[in-house]
C-alpha cells in the first residue's frame, strides 16, 4: 500500500471526521475506504479543458446502485 497526502477543505475534513467517529474509525481510514470503494466499484473521473478557465474540469462519477458493504475486523 502506498501513502498519499490529501489536502481537504475544513468542511470536507470535518465531515469525513464525523463519518469516521460514527464508525469508530480514524479519518484517514474512512478516506482510504471511500477511495478504494470508488475504484473497486468502477467509479470514473472525467477531466477536460475548462473553456471558461483557465484550468480543467473534473467530474467524478460514482457507480450507480452500488450495494457493496465493507466489513472491518477489529484487531
Amino acid at each position: 500500500m502506498s501513502d498519499v497526502v490529501l489536502k481537504l477543505s475544513k468542511e470536507a475534513s470535518d465531515k469525513l471526521g464525523q463519518y469516521a467517529r460514527e464508525g469508530g474509525l480514524k479519518t484517514e481510514e474512512i478516506a482510504s475506504l471511500i477511495l478504494e470503494e470508488f475504484v473497486a466499484g468502477k467509479g470514473k473521473v472525467y477531466t477536460g479543458e475548462w473553456k471558461e478557465g483557465p484550468g480543467v474540469r473534473v467530474l467524478p462519477d460514482w457507480p450507480k446502485f452500488s450495494s457493496r458493504v465493507v466489513k472491518i475486523e477489529k484487531k
